[in-house]
């Protein structure tokens, strides 16, 4: 029988040319006089004339700034008010209703609403920040909640160092949660800042581009940094999953083999 992995990989590798195999049958039929949707080979020649313009990587440069940006702001503030809410309910009763009114409030009327309280240069990081926060804010809470307490008082009773506690309690039950809300929240708040730019016209960056094609009438340019939206959503991800498997080997069973060989080469070396 065919191994986990490889059946995923194959699973994956047949859903992505079914969802190909969809987007050529619609722009090669339906949209094929209009040109709204470009066919998938002919989306690959137009993303290598963007990039060929000197304002190809300016613009990935400057939506990847704002989206770390925001992204950073609003995951410190989560650690924070999690951490403070844990220590304090009174301070976790305070904010809830800033998490529930975030979390309602339709992100298009959230970007036209601090488009006039902010401004454009400032729109897709307070978008972000806003629509970002309430996720990273629920999962450090549960982060935090999962902390075995019995582990915690023992610790204290033995008077273990404050830094083993952190590396032998807090951090092997803390990052499962972050490094989720981080993978989560990264591939949500790239979408969120590139609407926002879209709307807010900010500086040279790939909403900027979507909307002057479109403005254009050039749907095939606008497609084109859809696409190049999507890649570069999914390069973060998978940047993103790779980090956390070299912070959290001991999550996956590849760690164990590799552990068990590591005793076995220092049994041999001592041997000898």
């Amino acid at each position: 029988m065919m191994p986990n992995k490889y059946t995923n990989l194959l699973f994956s590798l047949i859903s992505f040319i079914f969802i190909i195999l969809i987007w050529w049958f619609f722009a090669a039929t339906r949209f094929s006089e209009t040109g709204i949707i470009p066919t998938p080979l002919a989306t690959i020649g137009l993303i290598w004339e963007e990039a060929r313009k000197d304002s190809f990587f300016d613009a990935i440069y400057n939506t990847l700034k704002r989206s770390f940006f925001g992204f950073a702001l609003s995951f410190a503030a989560a650690a924070l008010f999690a951490s403070l809410a844990s220590y304090k309910k009174v301070i976790g009763n305070l904010v809830n209703p800033f998490i529930v009114i975030c979390r309602s409030m339709p992100t298009i009327a959230l970007i036209l609403i601090l488009l006039l309280v902010v401004g454009s240069n400032m729109l897709p990081v307070a978008v972000s920040f806003l629509v970002v926060f309430p996720l990273c804010y629920e999962n450090m809470r549960v982060a935090i909640s999962e902390i075995d307490k019995k582990l915690i008082t023992m610790a204290k009773v033995f008077k273990i160092p404050m830094w083993r506690q952190i590396t032998g309690i807090y951090l092997p039950a803390v990052l499962p949660f972050v490094f989720s809300s981080i993978i989560a929240g990264f591939g949500l708040n790239i979408k969120v800042v590139i609407a926002a730019e879209v709307m807010g016209l900010p500086s040279i960056s790939i909403g900027y581009q979507i909307l002057s094609a479109k403005q254009g009438f050039d749907f095939g340019k606008s497609f084109a940094w859809l696409a190049i939206a999507v890649l570069l959503s999914l390069i973060c991800e998978t940047a993103l999953k790779i980090i956390c498997r070299l912070c959290m080997p001991y999550k996956f069973p590849d760690y164990k083999k590799i552990k068990g060989f590591v005793k076995y080469i220092s049994k041999k070396i001592g041997k000898d």
